[in-house]
């Protein structure tokens, strides 16, 4: 009898509980599906290895415009994902920073840091580290 009831319980825990366990997976893996980023401004390197990016991030009518920032390989394309060194609030229009590289290594953001971003980065990349500095003002 305790046999019984054993199996029917593991039966009940797999048929009930697979389904929400693959639902909450799916909902885990879709949630960049929901996301989508629309280019806004794109900078190259000196030597054209890297490209500095600038994008709005739409997550749907529920969130915020914002600007972000990925650097990335020159050949590499921008990806359904956050930007990798500056996210800020704000659509791109009003609130993108100029960009210039400085060196191969070394970018400088034209926006001073107020407190008010969500990821500002100081650097990226671990073997061929880029740094990045921010600056308030343009050119």
């Amino acid at each position: 009898m305790k046999t019984l009831i054993k199996s029917l319980l593991i039966l009940l825990l797999i048929v009930v509980g697979g389904p929400i366990l693959f639902i909450a997976l799916l909902l885990f893996l879709a949630g960049d599906g929901m996301c989508g980023n629309d280019a806004y401004a794109e900078v190259h390197s000196p030597d054209h290895r890297y490209k500095a990016i600038i994008f709005q991030r739409d997550c749907g009518a529920t969130t915020d415009f914002s600007t972000q920032i990925s650097i990335l390989k020159m050949n590499a394309e921008l990806k359904n994902k956050s930007g990798n060194i500056f996210v800020t609030r704000g659509h791109p229009d009003t609130h993108a920073p100029e960009l210039t590289w400085l060196s191969n290594t070394e970018l400088l953001i034209h926006r001073e840091l107020d407190g008010t971003e969500f990821k500002a980065e100081s650097s990226l990349g671990l073997i061929n580290k880029i740094q990045i500095r921010y600056t308030a003002g343009g050119s």
